[in-house]
């Protein structure tokens, strides 16, 4: 009967109060989008899009969504003000955004909540029947002893008078909470305990002797009447004890003051370094795929050997890893991970837009990911999933912190606007700090508030539609390119400014040693990286020509005759794979034999310029390498092996896939035009048929995000309960219908699993 209230409520808006209250929540526009008002009701109050809508919440907003909970059938403005002692326009204006959000509805004066919420808030409160209600089932003896408990003469009143004079009573929370305060622990103990259902001990059974029964104590103070003969705490009393506990009340937005922000080349610079490190880990990961631990994950060492390579912080490269993977750029591979196919589009495209995408993934985040702990000390490695509300609080901060905002100043109130995240204050701060932190280093905050380039992201969030390239399109502008520059050094070192490209990138990590990174990174040309160019197919010739076009002037001559030099040498000891053949000139061949710390290769020589080893041939070319020779090696036909060190690509796995969604104006468009679904209801499709045979418990919204995924092979969200009444919720992608069961791709398990259709408790739009 609710959702068709709702309905009801829903098909009344005018058009751009439902295109507001759509915009507020976009998953009810994911296709399949809903037909008619009430499945557009289901939808808004299924479990996954309430849980969802709540996170956006502030806290007055959340205490009069309880209060309207507690109060039930006698939620009205009036009420919800007295409960909470506000003002009725305050309470008014909360129960609107609640309305605007989808999370509530109106019916004349009353105030409505979806189910699955009235249900979530009301069992934080505990307790049972109303006292009108309960009193129905106690003697009238009890019911006078618990009027002349709280205070109210009773003598003469009949039964039915004592129940409304009761009634009368328990309606002040506010009076109620004085008595329960005045209480002894033990029995505010007990309270609690019997709130939520736990008889324990009943009436003195078992009590130590000399000590007072705490439930006797609270049916002496009129908080517990017996009902049947057990105690049962009325509704109005658990409301009371819920005020007591929590302190219930509203206190209205934290002010927070404005900040002063530093000057845009700020954020330019530390939005052009995050770019730079992201390129500059995903090249490395390229040419060589950083190493996995056995259970997933970059561990500690794989770290640190990264971060001395790339000059870049330990615990800053993990904000990197996370946000790499996060934006489908950085994927897995076997034993490791490696970029994926969307990483050559990415590092092409202009600085505004590689920034942007890598923003967005951040602030999509889940976690803090310069916060990993877990159990403690313990660590998850990068980038593995980690569950944690430091995203909600994260999204919070930066939303409330626009115009111009302190967002630490957020930060300190982020109880007040993002309530439910459910973290004790340590690690609360701990979280925030590494949010700001991470923020900071991203460029999306500088001198405590927003910079243009983060207001522009959040701008584009808010939009919706296709957000990367909203978000591109404003951010391009703000971070135009910096040309790259390159200027070789007699020294043989060279510099390169601004943001290279891939081929420039390419050519030093191929020819040269880093030295330093950053703005102006320093690469150093040796004898060793030379002749490992030359090692992976590049001629003297080639490296000179391609140095000559991407530097502002000529190849200085100490770097050309570094080349040459190394290229007359290269080659003139030949290693051939016959396990292993070493060849050389007669002299030299003889100088290799006698070479101390070649002894180990237990040489011999077959003949003047001929020697053989045990060993493979990789193992022979990194020794006589080691001892300052510069060789090659030649397969079994005597040809040359050019060690080319190949692209490590990932699969696509991980890449956030953008499902459809129904632009806000458009669906509030087709609901009016057919406000019942008409012939856009429920589908009479098999698959639908089918599935509502096998679990008539899920509505029409969910049998059609069901069936559709079904037949069209598309991810969705369900709520499973398995054969031991365990609970959880899982992505999947159905493949097809057999018997009863719902055969499927799990993405939590990461293999196909069988569903029993009847045991899905919940269906929603997949994330």
């Amino acid at each position: 009967m609710s959702d068709v209230s709702f309905a009801r409520y829903l098909s009344a808006l005018d058009k751009d109060a439902l295109v507001r209250l759509l915009d507020a929540r976009p998953d009810v526009r994911r296709e399949p989008v809903p037909r008619g008002f009430r499945q557009l009701a289901q939808r808004l109050g299924g479990v996954e899009s309430v849980g969802s809508a709540l996170l956006i919440l502030c806290r007055d907003t959340t205490v009069v969504g309880e209060a309207v909970a507690v109060l039930g059938e006698a939620a009205t403005v009036p009420a919800v003000a007295r409960l909470l002692g506000a003002d009725e326009q305050v309470v008014r204006d909360e129960v609107a955004v609640l309305c605007g959000a989808g999370l509530a509805w109106t019916d004349g004066e009353i105030v409505h909540l979806p189910e699955v919420l009235r249900d979530h808030w009301t069992a934080e409160v505990g307790g049972g029947r109303s006292v009108v209600k309960l009193a129905g089932t106690a003697l009238v003896d009890e019911l006078r002893a618990c009027l002349s408990a709280l205070g109210v003469e009773a003598d003469g009143l009949r039964k039915a008078d004592l129940v409304a004079r009761l009634g009368e009573v328990m309606a002040d929370p506010r009076s109620l909470g004085d008595v329960i305060r005045g209480l002894p622990a033990a029995a505010r103990a007990r309270l609690e305990e019997l709130r939520f259902g736990d008889f324990g001990i009943m009436f003195g059974f078992g009590v130590p002797r000399g000590r007072v029964d705490p439930t006797e104590m609270l049916v002496e103070a009129g908080l517990v009447l017996r009902a049947n003969r057990r105690p049962e705490v009325p509704r109005e009393v658990a409301v009371a004890a819920c005020l007591v506990e929590h302190d219930i009340r509203l206190t209205g937005r934290p002010v927070i003051d404005t900040a002063a922000g530093l000057p845009p080349t700020a954020a330019a610079a530390a939005a052009r370094e995050a770019v730079r490190a992201v390129s500059t880990l995903l090249d490395e990961a390229g040419r060589k795929p950083i190493a996995a631990l056995k259970k997933g994950g970059v561990g500690t060492r794989e770290r640190g050997r990264l971060a001395k390579q790339l000059g870049i912080p330990d615990d800053v490269l993990v904000l990197w890893i996370d946000v790499a993977f996060e934006a489908g750029l950085l994927g897995e591979v076997a034993g490791g991970y490696a970029p994926t196919g969307a990483y050559a589009t990415w590092r092409e495209a202009a600085p505004g837009a590689q920034w942007a995408l890598l923003a967005i993934a951040w602030h999509e985040t889940e976690h803090a990911p310069m916060m990993r702990e877990i159990d403690g000390d313990r660590e998850l490695p990068p980038p593995l999933p980690l569950m944690s509300m430091a995203g909600d609080m994260r999204r919070a901060m930066l939303r409330e912190a626009r115009a111009g905002l302190s967002v630490r100043g957020v930060g300190a109130e982020i109880d007040w606007f993002c309530p439910l995240h459910g973290y004790e204050p340590e690690a609360r701060d701990e979280k925030i700090a590494a949010t700001v932190r991470e923020a900071e280093l991203l460029g999306v905050v500088a001198g405590d508030r927003l910079t243009g380039l983060g207001e522009a992201v959040l701008a584009a969030i808010e939009t919706g539609g296709d957000v990367a390239a909203d978000a591109a399109g404003r951010c391009v502008p703000l971070l135009p390119e910096a040309e790259c520059t390159v200027i070789l050094q007699s020294d043989l070192t060279a510099v390169v400014t601004g943001q290279p490209a891939a081929a420039v990138s390419r050519l030093f990590a191929a020819a040269a040693v880093n030295e330093a990174r950053g703005d102006a990174a320093i690469w150093r040309f040796t004898p060793a990286s030379v002749r490992a160019a030359l090692d992976a197919g590049w001629t003297a010739a080639e490296l000179l020509a391609e140095l000559a076009a991407v530097a502002d002037r000529a190849v200085p001559q100490p770097l050309e005759y570094l080349v040459t030099d190394a290229a007359r040498r290269h080659g003139q000891v030949r290693v051939r794979a016959t396990r292993s053949c070493v060849v050389a000139d007669e002299a030299l061949a003889t100088e290799i034999l006698n070479t101390r710390e070649l002894a180990k290769l237990r040489l011999s020589q077959v003949a003047p310029t001929v020697l053989t080893s045990p060993y493979e041939l990789d193992h022979v070319l990194e020794r006589l390498r080691a001892a300052g020779l510069s060789p090659v090696g030649e397969k079994a036909d005597g040809t040359t092996v050019v060690e080319r060190r190949g692209e490590h690509r990932a699969e696509e796995a991980g890449v956030v896939v953008t499902r459809p969604v129904v632009d806000a104006a458009e669906l509030a468009l087709r609901l009016f035009a057919d406000p019942d679904g008409g012939d856009r209801g429920a589908p009479t499709s098999s698959t639908f048929d089918l599935i509502a045979r096998l679990n008539p418990r899920l509505d029409d919204a969910e049998l059609v995000l069901l069936s559709h995924a079904v037949d069209n092979q598309d991810d969705v969200l369900i709520t499973y309960r398995d054969k031991n009444g365990g609970h959880t919720v899982r992505q999947i992608r159905p493949h097809q219908l057999h018997g009863r069961w719902l055969e499927s791709f799990c993405y939590l398990r990461d293999a196909d699993r069988e569903f029993t259709v009847a045991n899905i408790e919940s269906v929603a739009p997949a994330r």
